[in-house]
């Protein structure tokens, strides 16, 4: 991990023990997906352009948090990036909070709404991106199935789905989605920040068909005394292990 995405740990699971809500382990197999996005460049320029003095920006990219667990982690990737948020934080996403894009409360709604959203700017022919992070557990629902031959219909390849697979199966995601027609990039280790940021601009230089990013996560990375532990995918850390985690992490 880089000190960068150890900060952000800690202030994610510091809001999560705050908040007295959240599933710590399933926010930190995604945590390392965000980072990468916000912070990640190229040649000294955003590989996602935001601006967060201007979060209404209108050449902005967007992104879309379909994964309601992870978003503890894109709060605190927002504080970082200079958003100004609120003292109140919601448990959903909401618009309200600047840097937010979609309000829901419902898990796979961010998957048809980011198809819309990128089949607008294909109509437009603008010059921006919609990144959405799904959990593999979201790809269970039929509507998310049918929304991702839409985007594979349409030619969406101003769309990018980052797949948050922190739950390791025999479900064989590149056969699947390149038979729907997109193109899909697997990370060898999806939390290392350089491999993920290739993967966003191997994403963004795809022509013709939208981009699944296959993420193999692990469910509390970074702490070792919880990652891959399952008692741990839905807890609050109690004051002992909170304890315990900043001595790891700063």
């Amino acid at each position: 991990m880089n000190p960068r995405q150890r900060e952000l740990r800690l202030e994610a699971l510091e809001l999560i023990s705050r908040m007295g809500e959240g599933s710590s382990g399933r926010m930190l197999s995604s945590i390392d997906l965000i980072e990468g996005l916000y912070f990640g460049e190229e040649n000294g320029r955003q590989i996602f352009k935001h601006n967060p003095k201007m979060p209404q920006w209108e050449e902005r990219d967007y992104f879309v948090l379909s994964k309601i667990e992870a978003l503890p982690g894109l709060h605190a990737v927002l504080q970082k990036a200079g958003y100004t948020l609120p003292e109140v934080l919601p448990f959903f996403p909401n618009r309200k909070v600047p840097g937010v894009e979609v309000t829901t409360e419902e898990h796979a709604y961010g998957i048809c709404t980011a198809v819309g959203m990128a089949q607008a700017i294909q109509i437009s022919r603008l010059n921006q991106h919609v990144f959405w992070l799904v959990g593999d557990y979201e790809l269970d629902h039929r509507r998310a199935w049918e929304a991702i031959l839409t985007a594979a219909e349409r030619k969406l390849d101003r769309l990018c789905l980052i797949l948050d697979e922190n739950n390791p199966n025999d479900y064989l995601w590149q056969e699947r989605f390149e038979s729907f027609g997109w193109k899909v990039i697997k990370l060898r280790d999806a939390h290392d920040h350089d491999e993920i940021v290739y993967g966003y601009m191997k994403a963004r230089l795809t022509l013709r068909k939208p981009t699944c990013i296959w993420a193999p996560t692990k469910k509390s990375a970074g702490i070792p005394f919880a990652e891959r532990k399952g008692e741990y995918d839905d807890v609050i850390f109690s004051d002992m292990e909170m304890q315990e985690i900043r001595t790891l992490l700063v």
